[in-house]
């Protein structure tokens, strides 16, 4: 069975079908840094998924062309029946930059790209009773991870992991640059990345990124630099050989 379907608001996609017992009871399943280990992404309205398996009432296993993966389950109730739309386009560099910029303080939330939250997964799985905020939070997938920050703010036209993020775009020349020789070749939006996180240039002097546990923040350019260039060396292409954290690239997304 494979059987196209459209997101009709944002849901949420789990890897597992058990959605009854990831929210069930009074607290979502995370690991020991406090990641909800079940969550992958919110799938944005217009998206099509193709359903392969029905596994209960409510719950199917899906494959999504926006996401790796066949180990994904999505509720029905957030879809609705496939139907033609209009392209969804990337808005300009400044728009999303200015729309990272007003997500600043959003809470880091692992597999999170809709700040504003889904608020039915409170009607469709009800806690057991009041959640702390934290949980409220974690319970309504309202915050963003570090690769949601570029998802969110381009409409889902961006790929979610930085584990596809490393592929994405054009990547810089910066092998053995220094840190002033970095600041100079880097322009707005240019992305960071090194194993696991990636954060983004919001202008000459400053970056944004979602990390945990902070949220959505600013950091001063340079600082932050240094920061990843201790214990890790510029490459112009990511090392997939490397399996330590040693590494980070920078790539612009976007060409002008």
């Amino acid at each position: 069975m494979q059987n196209r379907i459209q997101i009709a608001s944002p849901a949420p996609i789990l890897n597992t079908p058990d959605f009854v017992s990831v929210f069930g009871g009074l607290a979502i399943p995370t690991d020991d840094k406090g990641h909800p280990h079940n969550f992958e992404f919110v799938a944005l309205p217009g998206m099509t998924c193709y359903i392969t398996e029905k596994c209960s009432q409510w719950i199917a296993r899906v494959t999504c062309p926006h996401y790796p993966g066949d180990n994904l389950f999505l509720d029905v109730r957030f879809t609705k029946t496939w139907e033609p739309l209009l392209p969804i386009f990337i808005p300009s560099k400044e728009e999303i930059l200015k729309q990272m910029h007003s997500l600043l303080d959003t809470p880091y939330v692992w597999g999170g790209n809709w700040s504003k939250g889904i608020p039915q997964l409170l009607e469709y799985y009800p806690p057991e009773g009041p959640l702390s905020p934290r949980m409220k939070i974690l319970w309504t997938l309202s915050g963003i991870d570090c690769s949601g920050l570029l998802f969110q703010t381009t409409n889902g036209q961006t790929p979610r992991n930085t584990s596809q993020l490393i592929h994405f775009g054009t990547g810089l020349k910066i092998n053995n640059l220094k840190i002033h020789e970095l600041e100079q070749i880097i322009e707005p939006l240019d992305m960071i990345l090194y194993r696991g996180h990636v954060l983004y240039v919001l202008n000459a002097t400053t970056t944004i990124e979602s990390k945990s546990p902070y949220g959505v923040i600013l950091r001063d350019l340079r600082e932050r630099l240094e920061e990843i260039g201790q214990g890790r060396v510029g490459k112009d292409e990511w090392d997939a050989t490397c399996f330590t954290d040693s590494q980070f690239i920078i790539r612009r997304p976007f060409s002008v």
